[in-house]
């Protein structure tokens, strides 16, 4: 992935990607930046990068980030199935 954003650096996907994978090697300070910029590049299509930037976020017990990445996630996608389940977490950790 990396070898593919050098030469397409705009490629949405691509950085979801990478981001997900640094994720899986538990390295979330690499991840954070390449799933921001897949949510900038394509924030409709690429909505799925703010939910693991909350989980992310989550796991680090950051909360209020968390929260803050579910809204985004939300506004994106309002016919989330479980919607109604991010809504509370938002209530009970946004700051």
């Amino acid at each position: 992935f990396a070898r593919m954003l050098a030469e397409h650096s705009g490629n949405a996907e691509a950085h979801r990607f990478l981001g997900e994978s640094f994720l899986r090697v538990k390295q979330g300070s690499k991840a954070v930046p390449e799933l921001e910029q897949a949510a900038r590049l394509d924030p409709a299509g690429q909505a799925e990068a703010h939910l693991s930037l909350a989980s992310l976020y989550d796991a680090a017990g950051y909360k209020n980030l968390a929260a803050a990445e579910y809204e985004k996630f939300l506004a994106k996608k309002p016919d989330y199935r479980d919607r109604q389940k991010l809504e509370k977490y938002i209530q009970n950790n946004k700051k």
